[in-house]
């Protein structure tokens, strides 16, 4: 069930489309859709009565279990939606809850994921220990303080778990920035993957891993589905001798609830520290434009907006409008299935990334084997010969590596 007003940025029949893939993929059977258009939403019952009377038909004639709603209902709204129509009641919120309370996998993941449950059940839990008393529940009044309500009971309890998971959190993440800290250190460049769920970032990353003939373990989990993992990957990519740090962050999807991007926010911090950000998009589906938007958003959230990127325009074999283009921003049409541009890929996220280089032609002596092996590794070699006092080399050294050859430096210049 969707409201659509005339605020709306979204287009209604896309965001009931992807509502309900979002409640297939719990394996939901979806048996209908219904819209209502409205100035605003009713503050009492988010849709108006006649439309709920719609729906008790609905529920009557399909033999309906749950209605899910396309945005965040306010408690008192899921309180008196429940009531009129007597059966599950769900909004979109909600339901991504549930999404990623199944794929979670990690302990970072499973933390992050209850304790944006518990924010989004906290101004709720009156209505839900009602529900559960109209069912027979509720907890017994033996552990309740003198004159304490089991309202403020749940509250309470609640909020000591919401504070346990905040502290577990704060330690989680300030090990992933000692971690990010420590590849500046070292000077590795970190590349986000960033999109869409489902936009094929897992895909690009295997992809890359094939192409320079990594290990198969590397690979990461890849699956047809929205929110197919929860997890940040991180790969060390090795290629034409220069290193950058690989990164595959989960995917976005319209009306995030806010809680949940807060709570991401040591995951999302991998993006935020990138250095250059691939933008994987869809170019085969027909809203291209608002998932590039919920993108755009989502990355103005955590403050990552202004690091330099492009867009990845993958699926590019499926795609109709072979004219499409990006105004303003630099692409490259893609493909994971016919790797179509991957070499192209690979050599814009080199001229990205890459150091400066100094040109230099330089003789190291033989028994310096260990500048020998960072000359044959680290640095674009373009001529080398083995003179009488040492190895010659013609080649682009990268800066933070030149003082350690600049003793057997013949002539230098900035290129």
């Amino acid at each position: 069930m969707g409201v659509t007003t005339k605020y709306d940025r979204y287009d209604i029949d896309y965001s009931l489309d992807e509502l309900k893939n979002l409640a297939k993929s719990l394996d939901y059977e979806v048996v209908g859709k219904i819209t209502q258009s409205l100035d605003v939403p009713n503050p009492a019952t988010y849709i108006g009565k006649g439309k709920l009377q719609e729906i008790i038909l609905n529920i009557l004639a399909n033999s309906i279990d749950t209605v899910i709603f396309n945005d965040e209902l306010s408690p008192v709204q899921l309180r008196n939606i429940s009531e009129e129509l007597n059966v599950e009641v769900m909004d979109r919120s909600y339901l991504i809850l549930k999404i990623f309370e199944l794929r979670a996998k990690s302990k970072e993941s499973k933390i992050e994921i209850k304790l944006t449950k518990d924010l989004y059940l906290l101004p709720r839990i009156q209505f839900l220990r009602e529900k559960e008393s109209r069912i027979g529940g509720g907890a017994s009044t033996a552990t309740r303080g003198a004159g304490e309500t089991q309202k403020e009971l749940d509250r309470r309890h609640l909020m000591i778990e919401i504070n346990k998971l905040k502290y577990e959190l704060d330690i989680i993440r300030n090990m992933k920035m000692k971690q990010i800290e420590k590849r500046k250190r070292n000077d590795i460049p970190i590349v986000a993957l960033v999109g869409y769920t489902n936009a094929g970032k897992s895909s690009t990353m295997n992809s890359i891993l094939q192409y320079i003939n990594s290990s198969k373990n590397k690979e990461v989990l890849e699956k047809n589905q929205l929110f197919s993992t929860l997890y940040t990957y991180n790969r060390l990519i090795n290629y034409n001798k220069v290193e950058f740090m690989l990164v595959d962050t989960i995917g976005f999807v319209s009306k995030l609830p806010h809680n949940l991007i807060n709570s991401f926010y040591s995951t999302l911090q991998e993006i935020k520290n990138a250095d250059f950000i691939i933008h994987v998009v869809d170019s085969s589906t027909p809203y291209i434009n608002q998932q590039i938007t919920v993108v755009f958003e989502v990355l103005n959230q955590i403050g990552a907006n202004n690091i330099p990127s492009i867009f990845l325009l993958n699926k590019w074999d499926k795609t109709l409008n072979k004219y499409m283009d990006t105004p303003g921003y630099k692409s490259i049409k893609y493909s994971n299935k016919t790797k179509e541009n991957i070499d192209l890929l690979l050599q814009t996220i080199l001229e990205e990334i890459s150091p400066s280089f100094i040109h230099a032609k330089i003789i190291v002596p033989y028994n310096r084997g260990d500048l020998i092996n960072i000359a044959e590794e680290k640095c674009q070699i373009s001529n080398k010969s083995y003179e009488e006092n040492g190895t010659y080399y013609e080649l682009e050294i990268p800066k933070k590596l030149y003082q350690l050859f600049q003793e057997y430096d013949i002539d230098t210049f900035v290129s």
